[in-house]
């Protein structure tokens, strides 16, 4: 099989590239056609003599794809140990923690009360009912839906899609303090968004706080999609790809594309079956003329990463900043979303402010007394969650899959490796003319106290 992947998101195609070297075997000519260098999103910034991730910077414990496919490639997998954060509404800091976790527990009580608890278990029950998902892939089932895969992991996943976090914490009862500081600082900080965010990816957010623990990839995450490429034995051809059509002789597709940059200098070639993996909003792309483009299209949030070397002044009078500075809701729109200390530098100390837009050299000179470098990432990071919500299709067409559609229930690395997961499983089930497995006939509660996730 010839199967090709157009991708400009952070793991969608190098992690889909190697479930399907897994399913598919040797024999399978695998290509990438991307615009620039493998890993879209994920990419590594310098500055004051050090090297970060300009996003994609945080994983979760419980990402098993992540992890597992971590330590697959040899790269080494190193726990995020808190310096500290404030939560600041525009004027004060309403709390602040150490980074100790004894003492900051009971800065968290005195402050929000035992409701917190309801929202810790809640956070832990969805990461349970998500290890559901992970079970049926291992089983090879596949959905043509985020809707279906959702709901057959668990009911309750596709209902917090269809609502928005506020909405779900009221019928919990979760007080508005909680709402407006803890949850909203995480939605700020992780989505640039708010609490009108559909709830799966508002509970997303929460968990990386809440409950277990994070990690980065000590060598940088930005590593790891070429690294999975080169893992997978595929090609990557750099190149602007112009349209996606039926091929007239045979049941895959023919693609146009240009490797030369030139926009009159074309060529086209054949391949069994196609997988989309960046945003079709960012794709350009002419695609069949059955496909719903519309559907399947969404709004990004913009997101700007301004990375500064030097030194932070006081945001708050008389008080030392901490690590991390969270926004919480504030009447006031705020100058940023969140501002983390990266490390000390070759010369000082390297900070990253996530903000909605740019920052103005006036801002920023607002916001640090020292300024020796700015570097700026500008992207449209991840989509508007907006409730209600139509989904995409994994599956556009027979034979033509769409891994960023899991990105519209929530964005994340891991999210990521699941949607490529499903996709590989589709792509695998269609080409080798396999049926699908009853998500019903698997993967019950007697089979789940058993079960232990394999790559």
């Amino acid at each position: 099989s010839l199967l090709f992947l157009i991708g400009v998101g952070c793991f969608g195609p190098t992690s889909n590239a190697f479930f399907l070297r897994q399913l598919l075997g040797d024999d399978a000519q695998i290509k990438i056609f991307e615009r620039e260098d493998v890993g879209g999103r994920l990419r590594e910034m310098k500055i004051g003599g050090k090297s970060y991730d300009s996003g994609g910077s945080i994983i979760h414990s419980e990402n098993f794809y992540a992890k597992a496919l971590t330590e697959k490639v040899g790269l080494t997998v190193e726990e995020l140990k808190s310096s500290g954060a404030g939560f600041y509404d525009g004027t004060k800091y309403v709390l602040k923690l150490t980074g100790a976790s004894f003492k900051d527990k009971f800065k968290v009580l005195g402050r929000y009360g035992f409701g917190l608890r309801d929202l810790v278990s809640e956070a832990e029950k969805m990461l349970k009912r998500l290890k559901r998902l992970y079970c049926l892939q291992n089983k090879q089932v596949a959905f043509k839906s985020p809707v279906e895969l959702l709901n057959s992991t668990s009911p309750d996943f596709l209902k917090k899609v269809q609502m928005t976090m506020r909405q779900s914490l009221k019928s919990s009862k979760v007080s508005d303090l909680i709402q407006n500081e803890l949850v909203a600082a995480t939605l700020h900080t992780n989505y640039n968004q708010d609490l009108s965010v559909n709830a799966f990816v508002g509970f997303v957010s929460l968990a990386g706080g809440l409950v277990g623990n994070l990690w980065r990839v000590s060598e940088g995450n930005f590593l790891l999609p070429p690294k999975l490429a080169q893992q997978s034995g595929v090609e990557v051809v750099k190149s602007n790809v112009k349209s996606i059509l039926p091929s007239a002789s045979n049941k895959g597709y023919t693609v146009t594309y240009s490797t030369s940059g030139d926009a009159e200098d074309f060529e086209t070639e054949d391949f069994d079956a196609v997988v989309i993996a960046t945003p079709l909003h960012n794709a350009d792309i002419d695609l069949p003329a059955g496909v719903d483009v519309a559907k399947n299209t969404k709004p990004f949030q913009r997101t700007v990463a301004t990375f500064v070397n030097g030194v932070q002044a006081p945001l708050v009078p008389g008080e030392e900043n901490p690590g991390d500075i969270l926004t919480v809701t504030s009447k006031d729109e705020l100058l940023f979303s969140s501002i983390g200390v990266k490390g000390a530098a070759d010369q000082d100390y390297n900070y990253k402010v996530f903000t909605k837009k740019p920052l103005t050299d006036e801002q920023i000179n607002k916001l640090f007394s020292k300024v020796n470098q700015v570097k700026t990432v500008d992207w449209m990071a991840y989509p508007k969650y907006s409730v209600p919500d139509t989904l995409p299709d994994f599956e556009l067409a027979p034979g033509l899959y769409y891994v960023n559609a899991i990105e519209s229930v929530a964005s994340a690395i891991e999210m990521s490796c699941i949607g490529s997961k499903n996709v590989a499983l589709l792509l695998y089930q269609y080409l080798e003319n396999v049926g699908n497995v009853d998500p019903s006939h698997v993967c019950q509660a007697k089979e789940m106290s058993s079960f232990k996730e394999e790559l």
